[in-house]
């Protein structure tokens, strides 16, 4: 397989929820490359989470990769469309195969990150008690999304289309996603939302403008509100339009370690038109109008 850190991570970010459909490319029974994608139906999308090939000794490639795992994105993309799916998501690391893969496929690009990790983080702060961090409720749910409005660019938005659903906790077997919100007297100023496959960990974050100053001592409660090990690894994604978050992660541990793209391509969905046909009306049960007799108006001069 074609992966690599880095990569692996992705496949813990909060992004699919349920099951995985696998679309596989080969001959004589062997899968020489493929990929996997998760739907989420409440978001009607679909999202990348791996690809993936044989080596070159294993099965012979005669074609390009970047053609094959672009053929297989493109039928994959047909799949999500007749599940009613709308868009296809997918996040990859700049300059790579999977990133041309995408653009060979018709993806593109709305949105840059800069991938940041932190082992070992540095939870202990005098100020991070000062400010109250609790557990999201379902009652949050529009305030958080209203966050989400207040804080991302119009383009990104229409582009990732979330719905509330985006928001709420979910455990499965292999994945887990609890968020966290800053419970301030003017409403909810910040939310992290902590996602977990194994001993990977990541993190997704927002904060109200002018209260920056709050987000190390978000990051700090919500680590420990949902029991993760400081040893093991915590991964943050942070948009170009966040840039001003880095310093302020920098100061908790974390380390800019890669760039990544987040891509989208919209499905064609299948549409059945209906023939008109002619409607034969029977003539003796139609309503006979009366006909209209002309009536001719005069004007009248009147002398004073």
């Amino acid at each position: 397989m074609h992966t690599s850190q880095f990569e692996d991570v992705l496949a813990a970010m909060p992004l699919g929820r349920r099951y995985s459909r696998v679309f596989v490319s080969g001959t004589d029974d062997t899968a020489c490359a493929l990929v996997e994608l998760r739907p989420e139906p409440e978001d009607y999308r679909w999202v990348v989470t791996g690809l993936g090939a044989r080596s070159a000794d294993e099965c012979d490639l005669t074609d390009d990769l970047v053609e094959i795992w672009g053929k297989l994105l493109s039928f994959a993309v047909g799949a999500a469309g007749a599940d009613g799916a709308k868009r296809v998501h997918a996040s990859v690391p700049l300059d790579g195969i999977a990133y041309h893969a995408l653009l060979h496929a018709g993806f593109s690009v709305y949105s840059h990150q800069s991938v940041m990790r932190a082992q070992g983080l540095q939870l202990a702060s005098s100020d991070a008690e000062s400010v109250r961090v609790r557990e999201r409720e379902p009652s949050d749910t529009w305030s958080i999304h209203h966050l989400y409005h207040l804080t991302t660019p119009r383009p990104v938005q229409y582009a990732e289309a979330l719905t509330s659903n985006h928001w709420d906790s979910h455990r499965t077997l292999n994945l887990r996603t609890r968020g966290f919100v800053i419970d301030d007297r003017d409403g909810l100023a910040g939310y992290c939302q902590v996602g977990g496959r194994g001993s990977q960990h990541t993190l997704e974050l927002m904060i109200v403008p002018g209260k920056l100053h709050m987000l190390p001592a978000l990051i700090s409660q919500a680590i420990k509100l949902a029991k993760i090990n400081s040893a093991e690894p915590v991964w943050v994604a942070v948009p170009e339009y966040h840039r001003e978050y880095v310093p302020m992660l920098e100061s908790t541990g974390f380390q800019e370690v890669g760039r990544q793209a987040s891509m989208v391509r919209y499905t064609m969905v299948p549409v059945c038109v209906h023939p008109s046909r002619w409607a034969n009306v029977v003539t003796d049960v139609i309503e006979r109008l009366p006909a209209r007799t002309p009536v001719v108006s005069r004007c009248l001069e009147t002398r004073s």
